[in-house]
């Protein structure tokens, strides 16, 4: 067997990190990067649950009083923050493959 490592696809990295952050780098065997990229997305998930339970039980009684908007900027910062998770971990997991790639190339 060759010391030659294993090419890494650029696009399935990015494609797997955007459907949940931290696979792409998982496929990458950057075992702590992902690690670290999977737990900040829980982490958001969780912090946005209550924000998000509120606001939708708001709309449900719609018809008997106006929406309860308290919970949208919260609502709004947990997305906002969730996006920039995805987005970094999918450029990192894009990036990375490449970078993996450009090592196990021969000069």
């Amino acid at each position: 067997m060759s010391g030659k490592k294993k090419r890494k696809s650029p696009i399935l990295a990015l494609i797997l990190s955007g459907l949940l952050p931290g696979l792409g780098q998982l496929y990458n065997k950057q075992i702590y990067k992902g690690l670290l990229f999977f737990a900040l997305n829980i982490v958001i998930s969780y912090l946005s649950y209550g924000p998000f339970v509120s606001f939708v039980n708001s709309l449900s009684s719609f018809l008997d009083s106006p929406p309860d908007m308290s919970q949208l900027p919260k609502l709004l910062i947990y997305s906002i923050a969730a996006t920039i998770v995805v987005v970094a971990a999918m450029i990192d997991a894009k990036m990375s493959a490449d970078r993996i790639n450009a090592r196990s190339d021969p000069k």
